[in-house]
């Protein structure tokens, strides 16, 4: 293989900033779209309780991770221990036991007729937030630029966002299909109330740590300082990790770049945009293992993953395309290592899923005009390692209208990408023909997307053979039958 290989590893390497830097200024700022590269305020959070208001724009930088079960240290977060929603079947089985479909979601699906959306009743993840409960904090989990992961062998949506100056809830969320229930599968730190981020969140020097800190008060020496943050180079060192709580990643602007690994059972977050001031990033990633229920850092990446796009090949192996002109990126979770393949030139701030079958990356591009998608082969050594790793994809037919990073998946045994940009449409792309076609549906009308971008949000269940859509948590799950 033409790429570089990195190999495992839980020392850091070089910087993983975000395109921001790790800021030597501190300056604070909000913006109300994401290219913002100026600093957050160090003070956390808005106080308004407004559900409506529009998340601060953070700059992403990358993350990796390793396996949480060779990690050491602070114990995991309990798992599963607040739910939310209909009562899940207790005499059926799921598809992750091989056995029928027999839960509350399976009547619903039946009973709709084919090409049709059904609004899921009390699946508000409102419900689950932390108490005492902050409509701003809560949403902004989700609306904030936040993406999801799907987990098939579960069936169910894992939701992880947050982060800059919007909230500091660092949270798994899962909406579990087949119960039609939502829960908490992890937890922040005993105690921590969901309306008011500890003063020790909103020291902004670890963030290039990744972590949120174990004490009250850091005490970090002026030479252990790069700029305003911890020198990425030293934040294993004994003195700084001693301050750290290792099972309690950063909550963050997660754009496209959630996954969950099926060869490990594990959720995975390339990182960025991490709360309070999303101005650099650790030189790592997170993932969370089920088995184990703890927290583990990945080998350190080889470049950033900033805004980009991130997705699992039919290997299991994770994919990264980024927007700030780092490496085309892979990620293998079995070995904990990296592939670095040629430097992208553009800017990739649009949605993108892995044909699993042709073993290409489509990006559908936001591009503020018509539907532009790009691919890679995955396949091609050769020209991922080249100046243009990408080719344009010609598409014709019913083309989507223009969305901020709609909904877009691959629709594992359909063959498919479908697209969601808003309403009642739903647009499929055929990659053989790539001809679009419209479907104009039925039955209940989804809420209108999140402004700042639906991303992974936008799901295919490939037992139940329904797309899951969530938009906002006020507001009741979506699943449409194609």
């Amino acid at each position: 293989m033409a790429a570089i290989a990195l190999g495992m590893g839980a020392a850091c390497g070089d910087s993983g900033a975000s395109s921001g830097g790790a800021s030597a200024t501190g300056s604070t700022g909000t913006n109300s779209t994401d290219a913002s590269t100026s600093g957050a305020s160090t003070s956390g959070a808005s106080t308004s309780g407004a559900s409506t208001t529009t998340p601060t724009s953070g700059d992403s930088g990358t993350m990796s991770a390793t396996d949480a079960t060779t990690t050491t240290g602070i114990s995991g977060s309990s798992g599963g221990e607040t739910t939310a929603g209909s009562s899940s079947s207790e005499g059926g089985s799921s598809s992750s036991t091989g056995g029928p479909l027999d839960e509350p979601v399976d009547h619903v699906i039946e009973m709709m007729p084919p090409n049709s959306w059904k609004a899921l009743p009390d699946t508000n993840m409102a419900d689950v937030c932390p108490e005492p409960y902050h409509s701003y904090f809560c949403n902004s989990v989700m609306i904030a630029w936040s993406g999801a992961a799907y987990d098939h062998g579960r069936d169910r949506m894992l939701l992880w966002g947050g982060g800059h100056a919007d909230s500091y809830y660092n949270n798994i969320f899962a909406f579990d299909l087949g119960a039609m229930q939502w829960s908490r599968l992890t937890e922040m730190p005993p105690g921590t109330p969901g309306n008011a981020a500890p003063a020790a969140f909103n020291d902004m020097r670890p963030e290039s740590c990744g972590y949120y800190p174990s004490v009250e008060m850091l005490t970090i020496a002026d030479e252990d300082l790069k700029g305003n943050y911890i020198d990425p180079d030293k934040c294993h060192n004994a003195d700084i990790l001693a301050q750290l709580d290792l099972q309690q990643p950063r909550s963050s602007h997660s754009y496209g770049k959630p996954v969950y690994m099926p060869t490990v059972d594990a959720f995975f977050y390339l990182g960025g945009g991490y709360y309070p001031s999303a101005q650099t990033s650790s030189q790592w990633g997170f993932r969370y293992s089920f088995a184990s229920g703890l927290w583990s850092e990945s080998a350190p990446r080889p470049g950033e993953a900033g805004r980009g796009m991130t997705a699992v090949d039919a290997a299991g192996d994770v994919w990264n395309v980024t927007d700030s002109g780092g490496p085309v990126m892979r990620y293998r979770p079995s070995d904990d290592a990296w592939d670095a393949y040629g430097t992208l030139n553009y800017d990739v701030r649009g949605v993108g899923d892995i044909d699993r079958v042709r073993n290409q990356f489509w990006l559908l591009q936001d591009m503020g005009q018509q539907p532009l998608v790009r691919g890679f082969d995955l396949d091609d050594d050769a020209k991922l390692m080249s100046a243009d790793p990408y080719i344009d994809i010609e598409t014709s037919g019913d083309l989507p209208p223009q969305g901020s990073r709609v909904g877009f998946v691959y629709a594992d045994g359909m063959d498919m990408f479908v697209a969601w940009t808003g309403g009642h449409d739903v647009y499929f792309l055929d990659p053989e023909t790539r001809v679009w076609t419209r479907h104009t549906a039925g039955g209940d009308e989804p809420t209108v997307p999140a402004k700042n971008g639906t991303y992974g949000r936008w799901r295919y269940s490939t037992a139940r053979k329904v797309f899951v859509l969530v938009n906002d948590t006020l507001s009741s799950v979506y699943i449409y039958k194609p």
